[in-house]
């Protein structure tokens, strides 16, 4: 008999923050690097979402949430249940560039476009940011 996994889809906004040649993110406790937001929550809009996460994890409270960049999906299987996350990607901008750390991520840094490519991350988020380069032809 075969075992029937539980299955969980997730929606999740992330936000690109781009100041001066970077782009911000974050580390995770599995070293994965990603973009700021997270899940959406009952009633939540897609900027509310973004506006609450950024500021629980990085304690930015003045940003502005553009247009949509980018949609994708991956899926991951994790103590017997699988995960299906849909991620929505937004331009997003801040005048703040002091940023305090939650112990959501293990680390976060302001990379520079070239040295994205490098990083440890989803090849997903390496096709947005090429996509949102292309977009504001930076």
């Amino acid at each position: 008999l075969k075992s029937m996994n539980k299955k969980i889809q997730k929606i999740t906004v992330k936000g690109i923050f781009h100041n001066d040649g970077k782009i911000l993110f974050a580390k995770d406790h599995k070293g994965k690097w990603e973009l700021p937001g997270g899940r959406i929550e009952f009633n939540e809009t897609t900027e509310e979402t973004l506006k609450r996460e950024c500021k629980e994890e990085f304690g930015l409270e003045d940003i502005y949430v553009g247009d949509i960049v980018d949609s994708w999906t991956f899926s991951s299987t994790v103590d017997d249940i699988d995960y299906h996350f849909i991620l929505l990607i937004y331009g997003c901008t801040t005048n703040e560039t002091k940023i305090k750390s939650s112990d959501e991520h293990i680390e976060y840094a302001w990379v520079p476009l070239e040295k994205i490519s490098e990083l440890n991350m989803r090849e997903g988020y390496k096709k947005t940011i090429e996509k949102y380069r292309k977009l504001k032809n930076i």
